[in-house]
Formats: C-alpha cells, sequence, structure tokens
C-alpha cells in the first residue's frame, strides 16, 4: 500500500502556493529511524493522503509543526514539550481526526503518531489503517481535523482508490468528504 501511495503522490503532486508561503526544504544525514528529510510545507496547510488496497483503506496525516503547537523548533521549554505530547495524544486516536461511518464496519488495524525534527522545522506525521467489510457503503468521510488544530486553515486531501482517484482542498467550512463511488 506504501508504495502505491508513494507512486501516486510522486505522479500526481499538485504544488500549493500562496503569498504567505515559506520553504522548509532542507537535506541532513540523520538517522531514517528518527527522521526523513521534511518535504516544503505551507504553514496553514496539511494533507491528508488517503489509499484503498482491497478491503484496507489507510489515513496519512501530514501536518507543519506550527500548524499543530503553533511553533516548528523542537520543543526543550517544559510548555512546549507538554504542547507536542499532547498533539500526540489528539493524534494517536483517529476519532480526533475523521469519522468513518459505522456501516463500513471497520476495524482499526494500526496507528501511529510521530513529530519529526530537522533544523529548525517540525513536522507532525499521524496514519490510521483500517480493515473494512463494508468499504463500499462510505459516501462520506467527516474531517474533525479542524476542530483539533486550530491553526490549520487548508487540507490538501489524495484519495487513490480502486474505482478512482481524487485531489482537492477543503478548509474549515467544509469538513465532509464526499467519497460515494469512491470505494
Amino acid at each position: 500500500m506504501k508504495f502505491l501511495l508513494c507512486f501516486f503522490l510522486l505522479t500526481n503532486l499538485t504544488v500549493l502556493a500562496e503569498d504567505d508561503h515559506h520553504d522548509h526544504n532542507h537535506h541532513h544525514n540523520e538517522e531514517k529511524e528518527t527522521t526523513k528529510s521534511l518535504s516544503a510545507h505551507e504553514h496553514g496547510v496539511s494533507v491528508l493522503n488517503i489509499v484503498q488496497d482491497l478491503n484496507s483503506i489507510s489515513f496519512e496525516f501530514e501536518m507543519p509543526g506550527f500548524d499543530v503547537v503553533g511553533f516548528e523548533y523542537k520543543a526543550k521549554k517544559k510548555e512546549d514539550i507538554k504542547k507536542v505530547r499532547n498533539a500526540l495524544n489528539i493524534l494517536s486516536d483517529y476519532q480526533n481526526m475523521i469519522i468513518i461511518p459505522a456501516e463500513a464496519k471497520c476495524e482499526q488495524e494500526t496507528n501511529s503518531a510521530k513529530v519529526l525534527n530537522e533544523g529548525s522545522h517540525s513536522e507532525f506525521i499521524s496514519e490510521y489503517i483500517f480493515n473494512c467489510k463494508n468499504l463500499s457503503s462510505i459516501k462520506s468521510i467527516k474531517v474533525k481535523f479542524f476542530d483539533s488544530f486550530k491553526f490549520s486553515k487548508k487540507l490538501s486531501v489524495t484519495i487513490v482508490s480502486t474505482n478512482k482517484k481524487l485531489s482537492k482542498i477543503i478548509d474549515k467550512t467544509n469538513k465532509m468528504l464526499n467519497v460515494e463511488g469512491y470505494f
């Protein structure tokens, strides 16, 4: 599934640009287990990748540190460490980020939440993988992401499914993703 996601993102990546954009592209030789090279990101704009693989569906959020905790640097002060821990607690529960209709009969297989720090920038990543008995019953997905992270303005959503592909941007005023016919 990760190969499919990487392939799709490399071939269909949409670059967002606004006047307040600033690029955070850095390359450091650090251990791959704890960091990765942080890609360019725009404050206020996070990413949600949704990938279907047979009866499995994966949701991966990528969020600039500023959007999640209000700063980009590695937390060192007690107050900042507390904000990062709180954010990771929120991210560790998918119900703080999305709601999948009960009719889909999905069971969570795995989840992860982490913060990546590189130089003076950070990024939060969370992933939720579900196995669903009735995936085709999903007509919409409620996105609770904006309720959890007030600094976020937009969410760039990419869906790769058996039936269709979708790339769109949603904001705080439109928290429902219409996915009828995608799964």
